[in-house]
């Protein structure tokens, strides 16, 4: 009986093993990407960290670079004063206030969200 009971056991912790790889693997991506001019590309709800990258820059244009990238959760960039600063948070209002928060600390004045966004997950 003991054997049977380990065996059974082991089987669960397989299971919930596995269950954990399938969470995983529904991770969504999103990124967020500016450019000169006031630019701006942003992708979210993709499989991969480089497909949303890729989406974000593909949609802002060829002057841009991708500023922030996140999995399950938000981003977002402010700019103002000729500063930006950028952030992630499984927050959207957190995201949003650490972006214009870090704008201010790279010298940035009247600092304000110009892009962001959430995945659904």
């Amino acid at each position: 009986m003991k054997r049977h009971l380990g065996f059974i056991g082991a089987t669960f912790i397989l299971v919930q093993c596995f269950g954990a790889g399938a969470a995983i693997a529904d991770d969504k991506y999103g990124a967020v990407a500016t450019g000169a001019n006031g630019t701006y590309g942003y992708a979210y709800n993709y499989d991969t960290k480089d497909a949303a990258v890729d989406a974000a820059l593909s949609e802002c244009g060829d002057t841009c670079t991708a500023k922030v990238w996140f999995a399950n959760a938000c981003g977002a960039v402010a700019k103002g004063g000729g500063a930006a600063g950028w952030a992630w948070n499984a927050s959207e209002t957190a995201a949003k206030e650490n972006a214009v928060a870090s704008c201010y600390e790279y010298g940035g004045s009247s600092c304000e969200v110009v892009v962001w966004a959430c995945t659904d997950r």
